[in-house]
This record gives C-alpha cells, structure tokens and sequence, in this order.
C-alpha cells in the first residue's frame, strides 16, 4: 500500500488521484474535490503568464514589475514603411489614437497605405502578456479580402522588445505577402525591459591592457541575449555588459546576466535562477580578458557562498556568429566558467579601425591622413585631427584645441582608438585635456568626443559629398558644455551592414509549451562574404529554361551588397546581379536583381528567407522591377551551400540555398575504446588516433613549464557540433595539479575546419583552471560535411581571388563539390596522417576558376604569351576594319565606354556601401512566420 501511494508522487495530477482513489482508498468525494482544486490551480497558473488588459500598462506576474507604455503615445503616429511591398505605409499609435483620418475615418488607431488606398487596421487595442512577451493587438479593423473564418478583418500586432539602448530606428516590420491580412511590427523600447539598479547602470564595457597598450571594448555584444547547454538539460541565458533581455521564456530576475533557465521546474522562481549580476567592468587577469560576475543567490553546494560566474574571452579574428559556450564548474562547485571566442577580444587592430559584434571591419584609418579640420562656434576657433595630432596652433599631443583671446586650450589628447557607444556606433574619445572649471565650483579636464554618423547614398546624407562644401559640412559642432566638446563627423567609412542578417524564432518543443522551448537564434552571417560573391547554379524546370540563355551568370552576395569586382556592371550597392557573359568571359548586359533593404525573416526553425528587392526595371513589365528571394534551408549534409535558381515568376527570381550553417548544435558521441567521434546522424567517423594534429589521441599543451597531456580518448567526453562557426567543441575534466581544491580543469577543445593545421591554448591559472584549446585543421571539414577553405576569412567559406594560382597538398580525396564564393567550387580533402603535422600549414586542391569568376591577369607561360601577342595584333587588325564603317565605329566606342563604366565602379570597393542609391533601409526587419505569437 505505501509503495503505491509513494508512486503517485511521480504521476501526472489526474493518474495521482487515480491511484489515490483505487489503492490508496480515498473517498470519491475526497478524490472529487482534489480534482477539483487541481483543474483551478491548473488554469490559474496557465493565466498567470498568459493574460489581456485594456489599460496601457501591466504588471508582470514573477516579479511584481509594473510596465507602463503610456511614453510611447505620440502626439502625430509612429510610422514604418515596407520596402519589401512597394514602401507600403504603416501609421499607427499607441495608448490612444491617430490624430489624422483613415479612409475617411476619425478615432482609428492603426491604418496602412497601400497603393494609394487606405485600410483601417485597428480602432483601439489591448495589451497581451505571454510568457514574457508583450505585444498591443489592434482590433476592430476593416474587413479583408483574403480574411479566413477566424480572423476576417485586417489586424495589426505592435511586439514590445526589450532593448536598453534607444536606436535611431526602434521600429521594424515583419516582411509579408501582398495578399496578407495580420502585420507585425517590433518596437524596441527600454520600456519593455526590467529595471537596471542605478548602481549598476553603465553605457560603456571596456577595459585597457597596460602590457599591449590596447583597449577591449565588449559593448557591441550587449544587443542580444545568447544561450547555451548546460548539457543536462537546462541552460544559460547570458547578456554581456547588459541584463539579460526580457522576453518570452526568458524572464531572468532583475538585474541577472547569466541566469540559469530550467524548462522542467515547477515554479517560476526555480526555473530563472540568477547566476551572476550585470557586470560592465572586464578586466584584463595575466593577459586574459574577463567578466566576473556575482550574484546573489546562495550555492546549492555550500549556502555559505554565493555563486559566481565567469566569462573568459578570447580572440579570434575570423569568427562571425560569436557566442558563449558552458565550459564546466570551478573546482569550488559554485564558479560556473564560460568560454567567449570573438574578434572584440583582439586588440592588435590596425590604429583607427574597429570590430563590430558580426566581425564586421570599419577602417576609419584614412581620416587620419587627412589635414587637421578648422571649426568655429560662439567666437571659438577649434582645430580638430581624427585619429591623429592636430598640429599647430595644438600642442604636440593635442587631437583637439581651440584658441580664444590669443591662447590654445587643449581639448584632448590623440589616440586612434576606435570605440562603440551602447548603440552601437562608432566615437573617438579625446581625454586629459587642459583644466576646465565646472558650475560646482571643482576642477575637470577637458575631452572632445567625435561621433561617427553613417553618410552614404543610401541614407541621402551626402548629396554633397566629394565637394568642397560637402567636406566641410561632413563636422558639426554639436555643443561645448561640462568640460566636453562633442562634434559629429558624416563620413561612408562609419557605414555598418545595413540590414540584419540574424533573427529569432519561438521553438516549443513540447507540448506543454514548457520543455526547452525558447528563443533560437537564426544567424548568416557567416555566409556574408567581403572579399568575393556567390555564383549560383541554375536549375529550372523545363518550361522556364527558355527564359536564361546559356550564356547567363548570377552573382549573389548574402545580407550585404556584391563585392564590386570582376567587371560586374550592376548598379553600386545591388545584392544580386544577373550577367550576360561574353565569350572572353566578362560579364555585360548586367540587370540589377535588388537591393538589400529587408532584413533576414524566419520562415521556420530550419528554414528562412532574405528578399532583395527594387531592381532593374523588368523587361516583360516596366511598371515592375526585377527582385531575388533567397530561401536558406538548414541541410546538415550540404556544408556551406550554393545557391540555386530555382523559378522566375512575374519579375521575381527564387533561389534555394541548402546551407548547415544555421542548423541546431548536433550532440556527437566519442568511444573510448575505438577513440572515434560518431556522428549519427550524417554517419561520419572522425578516429582522434590518426588525426594530424594527435600524438596517439594525445595533445600536449604546455603548463606551469611542463607538458600537460589531454587524452581525447577518454570516458565522459561531450561532443558538440557547431556548424555557423565550422567546428566541433569537446568538453570534458582533466587532472591538474594546482587547479583548486580538487586538481580538475575544466577543458574546450575547438576543432576549426580550416585550410591549415595551426593550434592554440589559453588556460585561466586562477582557483578555477580554465582551459580553452583551439585546434584548425583541414582534417575535420569532411566530418562536418564541408570544404576546407583555401584561406581563412570572414564569410566562412573563403576562397582566393587571385588569377588564378593554385597549390595543392600532398595527399587529396575528392569528395563533394559545393560553392565557394565567387562561385568557385572547391573540393573537400581528407588528409591523412603523413600529409600533415602539427606544425605545418596544409592547404588544399582546388578546382580552377570559372571565366567569369576571375579576373584576367598575366600568366608566365611562353606559350600564353604569345598568345597575348597574337590577340593583341588581332585586335588591331579588327580595330583598322571597322574604323570604315560608322556603326562599327559606335560598337567600338560603346565598348570602350562599357569599359571605363567597369572601373569607375570598381574604384569604390573599399566602402562600396557608400555607393547604394536607395532609401533608408534601417527601419527594416527580419521576421515572417505565422508564430509570431
């Protein structure tokens, strides 16, 4: 009897009073009323975190905050625009209404433009609250066309999103088809988030290395919330420098930036546990950049402490989809260690040039070569230099000063150290300056801030640049208060990406809406490619082949315009471009496919989609214009991918690309006894043995002036796939004397697919050993299904844009074939043991160059050139022919023309984005599916 009545302990609610009833002999009406008592909590807890109201603020259920929009109210409307829908134009409000008509109607609170017709979205809203996420649903809208039973009238969804920054452009729209009916916009407001403690606010993170002279600036990481596997079930939720963001299923008590999220606890309170308060300090501990962060909950281990977390960073230049893996427990069982691989932690930067968070390279450095810049405000005269000395009338170390009465104040000293402000844009800080009385009566020291605002053609902000006006109107004083002078400098050069190429998408992956459902991240930014483009293959179905000549190319670029190179004649700033190839193999008759003005949008978990849009206009319909939309499909087998012409349909080009650089993390098992890493799923071994870069399974890394051995053949090893940054993480202890208490260290081992065999090691000597061990070698491409690189770069799938050289290693096994860009395959190489070692660089064979790939250059060949001498008489012959006719004459001079046109848009590859001739593209965004709520 009590071993049945000790069983419904575990049982679900209505098998407990089963068991109660039957074996226990509980009355019904006991058993009754229990049911009863159940069913109420149970709806009771689901309304808790899933209610409506009509009023403009809630109160949240976990935590008792109070949010209150009624700041977002705005006397006019707040306005979006669609550039994916032909600038469709969204007005709507919020805890009130519109203060103009719609269609003719007053007192309406939501309303779109559409092809000169207006549509009432909405005539009042409420405000939802689900599990964290926070949306308005506007009601009552006009009745839709397209209406289903359900929902027959148009409606319109305004999401609420965390963000402690004030951006330029807070306001994002959900791409959409013609014929929808539901809209979703995303409002990103500090509104949304939890309180920062005033102690704890902060709008920098970095920190100087004395011993490199070097500035660390973690800043640009704090946008977003990452995540990542305890590896039993649970995980961590992690913002750096910022809290974690509020949000669905993440609702990390205040303050907390690394809070533990168990999807299986029962209550609130035990599934966000705060595992370290927000930290805006790094600091740099024997050349290694950390964040430690404490926190207040006691330890389960000892309630005697309370838990610490630490984040180690290390550098790597090359990774673009930068996050934060779990490393281990400290050896006091209550030190939670994390592992950041990201190029913000390198600081051997060229002067005057930063790193964004997406690896992105802003190169400010020719500023710096540029005469010093003389400014005039309230009878001040200001000489200002941009990462550099100003020169007379300055003093020797002065980047800024200004002269008044016949004396020069120093504004600042001079340093080339680029910085990001808490919204991501670049500025230039001047300090220890001449001394400056303040109101209170103290003394400060004078500093010039320079602030970098983005100008290219896309913006409209530089109608007059490249002029004698449009340069000196590129800085403005903006004010010369508190000991500070702040200017503002219009240049291309601080032109970031200008749509984004991650979203995130709700996974529930129970059906109890618990499990470890979430936030997933959607990242192609390693796609993005800065130094060539993408060659697609074109696979139509028979009825559609007619419509591309065999002699035509697409080039594609992915988030980001095309890398103006190899000829390509599309207008500057095109994402896509289709090209008529002549027989020489330079690309004409180029047509612009669109522009990369909407962001990335997720279709599903595995599938997501990115438009270019306001092309060429369209040969079969002038009215239209030629457009691509690319649909990304995570593929594990598929390596990096290619894309894929798949249909053309009313001026639209639809390509698919089978890519495994956004697929899930994919568990791997490692035996101890063969030493091979399985991969299930794909059926790939990988035997640690025979690998390049072991010694019997063994690597031997350097420690405390010995040799520390680390057998990868061991029991208790967790292997991770990680396809966005191409490698496989090993997790597990090892034994090390003076490692804490009990000798352990916590060890990652990252094995890079790379086209070198290179390995290097950072262990974190404190109480709690760390050890992170990056290992890249072509060897372990094969298992992930991929290529090795001909050389390392961002982009993830680099390839050489030379003319065509190639070097080949020793022992090569062809295998499949995939896209690089630029559209030169390359073929993945398995290298044996005897090819390589561990100190060697190894590179691969590649397939040569397609025509219209590379471009033409000399070779050293006897018989090429006299071939070159042949052409060349030939040409002059041809040349001397039809200088009698007068249309070939005009042929002649249009290809001479077509020519120069090639190089005038070739000389702006260095800040090509300053060549876009579109409409701003920032208020875009990058989320489509029918889940958003």
């Amino acid at each position: 009897m009590k071993m049945a009545c000790d069983a419904a302990q575990d049982a679900p609610k209505r098998r407990v009073l089963q068991i109660l009833h039957l074996r226990c002999g509980f009355p019904s009406i006991v058993v009754v009323s229990l049911l009863i008592l159940l069913i109420s909590g149970g709806v009771s807890a689901a309304n808790q975190l899933n209610f409506t109201t009509t009023e403009c603020k809630l109160k949240e259920p976990i935590y008792d905050n109070t949010f209150d929009f009624s700041a977002l109210h705005s006397d006019l409307a707040h306005v979006v625009k669609s550039a994916g829908n032909g600038d469709d134009k969204f007005e709507f409000n919020v805890c009130g209404n519109l203060t103009k008509t719609c269609n003719g109607e007053s007192n309406v609170a939501a309303c779109l433009k559409k092809q000169d017709k207006e549509y009432v979205l909405g005539r009042q809203h409420e405000l939802h609250y689900l599990r964290g996420k926070m949306y308005f649903k506007y009601l009552s809208g006009d009745k839709c066309e397209n209406g289903t039973a359900d929902n027959p009238n148009y409606q319109l969804h305004v999401i609420l999103s965390c963000d402690y920054t004030l951006d330029a452009n807070p306001l994002h729209i959900t791409p959409y088809a013609n014929d929808a009916c539901s809209y979703y916009i995303t409002y990103e407001t500090p509104l949304a988030c939890l309180p920062i403690p005033d102690a704890l606010q902060s709008n920098s993170c970095s920190v100087r290395d004395t011993n490199t002279d070097g500035t660390f600036d973690l800043m640009p990481l704090s946008d977003t919330n990452y995540r990542t596997t305890n590896r039993q079930g649970a995980f961590y939720l992690i913002n750096v420098c910022k809290p974690v963001l509020y949000g669905e299923n993440s609702m990390c008590p205040p303050g907390s930036s690394i809070c533990l999220y168990s999807p299986q606890a029962t209550t609130n309170a035990e599934r966000f546990i705060n595992f370290g308060t927000v930290q805006s300090h790094p600091v740099v501990e024997n050349g290694q950049l950390l964040l430690r962060h404490d926190s207040p909950t006691p330890c389960a281990r000892n309630s005697s402490v309370n838990y610490t977390s630490v984040i180690y960073f290390s550098c790597d230049k090359e990774v673009m989809n930068a996050h934060p893996e779990f490393a281990g427990l400290g050896a006091d069982e209550c030190t939670y260690q994390f592992n950041f691989v990201t190029p913000l932690a390198c600081n051997d930067l060229k002067p005057c040039t930063a790193v964004t968070s997406t690896n992105e390279l802003l190169d400010l450095s020719s500023l710096s070569s540029q005469p010093a810049h003389h400014l005039s405000k309230d009878g001040r005269n200001y000489t200002v230099a941009v990462c550099a000395n100003a020169g007379n009338p300055c003093q020797e170390n002065g980047g800024a000063c200004y002269e008044q009465n016949a004396e020069t104040i120093s504004l600042g000293n001079a340093n080339s150290h680029l910085r990001f402000n808490q919204s991501g844009s670049l500025y230039l800080l001047y300090e220890n300056g001449a001394k400056c009385p303040t109101g209170s009566g103290t003394t400060s020291l004078w500093s010039t801030k320079i602030e970098f605002v983005c100008a290219n053609n896309a913006t409209k902000d530089n109608a007059t640049a490249g002029t004698a006006e449009g340069r000196s109107n590129a800085l403005q004083i903006i004010e010369d208060s508190n000991c500070q002078l702040l200017i503002q400098y219009q240049t291309p050069y601080a032109c970031q990406e200008q749509i984004k190429c991650k979203t995130t998408i709700y996974v529930d992956h129970t059906t109890d809406g618990v499990g470890s459902s979430g936030d997933e991240l959607i990242d192609l930014t390693p796609l993005i490619s800065a130094s060539d483009n993408y060659e697609a293959r074109v696979e139509l179905p028979a009825s559609m082949q007619h419509l591309v000549p065999k002699t035509t190319k697409f080039f594609l670029n992915v988030c980001r315009p095309l890398v103006p190179k190899y000829q390509l004649g599309c207008a500057g700033g095109s994402g896509a471009c289709m090209a008529k190839v002549a027989a020489s193999g330079a690309p004409e008759e180029e047509h612009s496919l669109g522009f990369p003005l909407v962001s990335l949008s997720r279709v599903n978990r595995t599938s997501a989609e990115l438009l270019y849009v306001k092309g060429d206009p369209c040969p079969t319909d002038k009215k239209a214009e030629l457009s691509t939309r690319i649909l990304f499909n995570c593929n594990m087998r598929a390596g990096r991918g290619q894309p894929v012409l798949r249909s053309i349909e009313d001026c639209a080009y639809d390509f698919e690309w089978e890519t495994n650089v956004f697929c899930p993390p994919h568990e791997c098992t490692v035996s101890a006894e063969t030493c091979d890493l399985v991969h299930d799923e794909l059926g790939q071994r990988f035997n640690f043995k025979s690998a390049p870069f072991t010694k019997d399974g063994k690597i031997e890394v350097d420690y405390n002036n010995t040799k520390l051995s680390l057998d990868l053949c061991g029991q208790h090893r967790k292997a991770m796939t990680d396809y966005s940054q191409a490698l496989v993480n090993i997790f597990f202890t090892h034994d090390a004397p003076n490692c804490g208490k009990e000798g352990t260290m916590n060890v990652q081992i990252r094995l890079v697919c790379s086209n070198e065999t290179q390995s290097t090691s950072t262990i974190s000597s404190d109480q709690q050993c760390n050890l992170l061990y990056v290992q890249r070698t072509p060897s372990i491409c094969q298992f992930l299904a991929l290529s090795a690189p001909q050389q390392d770069g961002g982009g993830g799938s680099s390839s050489s844009s030379g003319s065509g050289s190639s070097s080949s290693s020793s022992t090569t096994t062809s295998t499949t074939t995939q896209a690089s860009p630029a559209g030169k395959p390359t073929k993945a190489a398995a290298i044996t043991p005897a090819a390589t070692s561990a100190t060697s660089s190894t590179t691969t064979t590649t397939a040569g160059p397609e025509p219209a790939a590379a471009p033409i250059g000399p070779s050293a060949s006897v018989g090429t050139i006299l071939a070159a001498i042949l052409s060349v008489t030939f040409c002059v012959t041809c040349l001397g022919l039809f200088a009698f006719s007068p249309a070939r004459r005009h042929r002649v001079r249009r290809l001479f023309r077509r020519s120069n046109s090639a190089v005038r848009y070739s000389r702006v590859q260095s800040n090509e984005e300053a060549n876009l001739l579109l409409e701003p593209n920032g208020e875009f965004t990058e989320s489509d599916d029918d889940m958003l709520l």
